[in-house]
């Protein structure tokens, strides 16, 4: 228990520090925008400058957003339960709220396509299958261009069951594309304030919790593509 506790501690030590250093970049252009903005007249100057302060605050605010949101999890999810999940459900019902919302807001369908099979059993934790979920759609929408589709695959064999999702937008562009499970991974679009560079890590450690395994890649159709691999559930 104190190797755990020690474990632990140093783990948060460290995320903390690794957090600290993202604020600070943010920190430090909203103070230098903010004040050039106060010594100049050009509007366009002005207009571009108001542009990064705004998305300067949307980093932080994000970034003390997930964050916090991290802390939350760890704590519940040594109380959660683990149950048999079918994951098409699951999956069915986050899809459809990501429809609702995203099929008018910026004109992208989420489809799901299964092998035919009635149910795809796993041991897990319900609302963090959810979350894993989410997170993968929101990441791949916002990446992805208008009119876009954004695919998610269901499929298993006798031992695993598999999830992909795949989106049409830019791909991963890091060589190592491991890299984007790391914490505050950095490759991010121009409207960086939509993203803590926690999303990714957040899924692979709930994916982990899980037994699972997950792979990134780009797909040969172009856009990125994420993997997942849960064990399947047996009686």
């Amino acid at each position: 228990m104190t190797k755990e506790l020690n474990s632990r501690i140093r783990a948060t030590e460290n995320f903390s520090t690794d957090l600290v250093h993202e604020i600070r970049n943010p920190l430090a252009s909203l103070k230098s925008a903010s004040e050039i903005i106060s010594d100049t007249t050009d509007k366009d100057k002005q207009e571009k400058l108001l542009k990064i302060m705004t998305h300067d605050v949307s980093r932080i605010d994000r970034l003390i957003t997930d964050y916090s949101q991290m802390l939350k999890d760890e704590l519940a999810i040594s109380s959660e339960q683990i149950e048999d999940l079918d994951l098409k459900p699951i999956i069915d019902s986050v899809v459809d709220d990501f429809n609702n919302i995203y099929i008018e807001k910026k004109n992208i369908n989420i489809k799901l396509n299964t092998s035919g099979s009635k149910n795809y059993f796993i041991k897990g934790i319900s609302n963090r299958v959810e979350q894993i979920i989410a997170n993968l759609l929101d990441n791949s929408v916002s990446f992805s261009k208008k009119g876009s589709t954004v695919m998610v695959e269901l499929d298993q064999n006798e031992n695993y069951i598999f999830l992909k999702v795949s989106d049409q937008g830019d791909g991963f562009k890091e060589k190592d594309i491991k890299k984007v499970f790391d914490r505050f991974y950095s490759n991010r679009p121009e409207n960086f304030g939509e993203h803590s560079g926690l999303g990714l890590n957040i899924v692979k450690n709930l994916v982990d919790i899980h037994k699972g395994e997950i792979y990134a890649s780009n797909s040969p159709k172009g856009g990125a593509m994420i993997e997942i691999k849960f064990p399947k559930k047996y009686n």
